[in-house]
């Protein structure tokens, strides 16, 4: 575990940010053997990897609580400013910082008020990029703290010209971000009612909870039509694929079991919802059902389109859906946990999509049915679950589940409509040795 610990990109990161953060108030200071910087830049050089998870932990339980994106952002913003205060306080006792250099931009509240914000403005922008597979999200949150904490040690030190940046950064990319924010959740409590709705999500499997908060947004809204997609392979595990740091351990009852290799950096969290997922297709199959079970397949469709996911994700598929309605107002369905959060930011990046989101507050949870939960989930969906989990079945096996007929290919159940009938990223069995 140290040696993983020392090895990690991460680890590495933060100390050398540490480092710049000590040489930026040492050198024009004098303040080498100053004990508050020596302490303030070694704590901020171990923890900073640690930061970013705790950040996007505060931001995700303010959300889940709450459905608010605005109200997320302020919990991550609360954390990062006390944090910030905490250091620069620490640098100002030990005479570091002098308060006449922070006069300009506040005193010492005022400048921890810009530091967050401009970091929070710079994580805005990374997290979207993230999110429209440019980068890492995690990494490009560290990378977006360790800029901030350059251009935090050096403002604070009173250069005139970085103080200048670090204003309008902190105005233009936080408060526009947080004001964003604010519109887009306000958006979401005055939207008209009337046009077509998409709801993307895992469905790993659909479940009771899925169904229910469908209903709710149809109803609530007044949709005349409601698109669902599921998640293919996202492009995170498609590249933690090519990278070598993740790998298909298994394949059993219609699901792929991921692990991490060697390559696997120990600061990330690279299966918040586990690591076993159904495959596209079956999960396809599912939400069919489940659908059917409900009689809510006159109004809601399942979309499949896994070359434009791969391509574009979510935001692909909802240009899809602008494409088929382009006269009608587009309304999403998200729920308030992490997943729930990422598709928002799509919605929020896409603009003029009507939010209405579903906080979560029951017990069903597509990861205990996973887990052999009962009760959670729909007739026709059992019965899909148990067929995968069947032994016997030889490949060409043809089942009708409702108004669908699959064949059975290698756990895989394959839309006898579809003339290609291939699963998606059959590839991956092939680089993992898989058959």
């Amino acid at each position: 575990m140290l040696k993983s610990y020392l090895q990690s990109f991460f680890t590495r990161l933060g100390y050398l940010m540490g480092a710049v953060m000590y040489l930026a108030y040492a050198a024009p200071t004098g303040g080498w053997a100053n004990p508050w910087l020596i302490g303030v830049a070694t704590f901020v050089g171990v923890f900073l990897p640690f930061f970013a998870r705790l950040s996007d932990f505060f931001e995700a339980q303010v959300f889940l609580r709450t459905g608010s994106v605005f109200a997320g952002k302020i919990g991550r913003f609360c954390w990062q400013f006390l944090f910030n205060f905490l250091a620069l306080r620490s640098l100002v006792a030990g005479g570091i910082v002098d308060l006449d250099d922070l006069a300009t931009v506040g005193g010492v509240l005022g400048a921890v008020a810009l530091m967050s914000l401009a970091s929070q403005g710079t994580q805005y922008l990374v997290i979207d990029l993230g999110n429209r597979n440019v980068g890492n999200r995690y990494l490009n949150v560290v990378l977006a703290l360790s800029f901030n904490i350059v251009l935090g040690a050096l403002a604070a030190l009173g250069y005139g010209a970085v103080q200048v940046v670090f204003v309008v950064v902190g105005l233009v990319l936080g408060v526009i971000g947080a004001f964003w924010s604010a519109v887009t959740d306000i958006a979401g409590l005055v939207a008209p009612s009337g046009g077509v709705g998409v709801f993307f999500g895992t469905f790993n499997p659909v479940h009771t909870s899925h169904l229910r908060i469908l209903r709710e947004f149809i109803d609530a809204r007044q949709l005349s039509k409601v698109y669902l997609h599921s998640t293919v392979v996202p492009s995170f595990y498609r590249g933690l694929l090519e990278e070598g740091v993740i790998e298909i351990a298994e394949q059993r009852s219609g699901m792929r079991v991921y692990r991490l290799t060697g390559r696997a950096n120990l600061h990330i969290d690279y299966f918040p919802t586990g690591n076993t997922f159904y495959e596209g297709p079956n999960r396809l199959a599912m939400l069919r059902a489940a659908l059917e079970d409900e009689h809510l397949d006159e109004v809601a469709e399942v979309l499949y389109l896994p070359e434009v996911y791969a391509r574009s994700g979510f935001g692909g598929v909802l240009a899809d859906v602008r494409s088929r309605h382009p006269h009608q107002r587009v309304h999403g369905l998200h729920g308030s946990d992490g997943g729930g959060s990422i598709v928002r930011m799509i919605f929020d990046s896409a603009f003029f999509v009507w939010p209405w989101v579903a906080i979560r507050r029951d017990t069903v949870s597509a990861t205990a049915i996973r887990n052999g939960g009962q009760g959670m989930t729909h007739p026709r969906v059992d019965r899909i679950r148990e067929t995968l989990e069947r032994t016997d079945i030889v490949d060409g096996t043809r089942f009708t589940f409702g108004r669908w007929s699959y064949e059975y290919h290698g756990g895989v159940l394959l839309d006898v409509a579809d003339p290609a009938r291939s699963p998606f990223c059959a590839d991956d069995k092939e680089r993992t040795g898989l058959r």
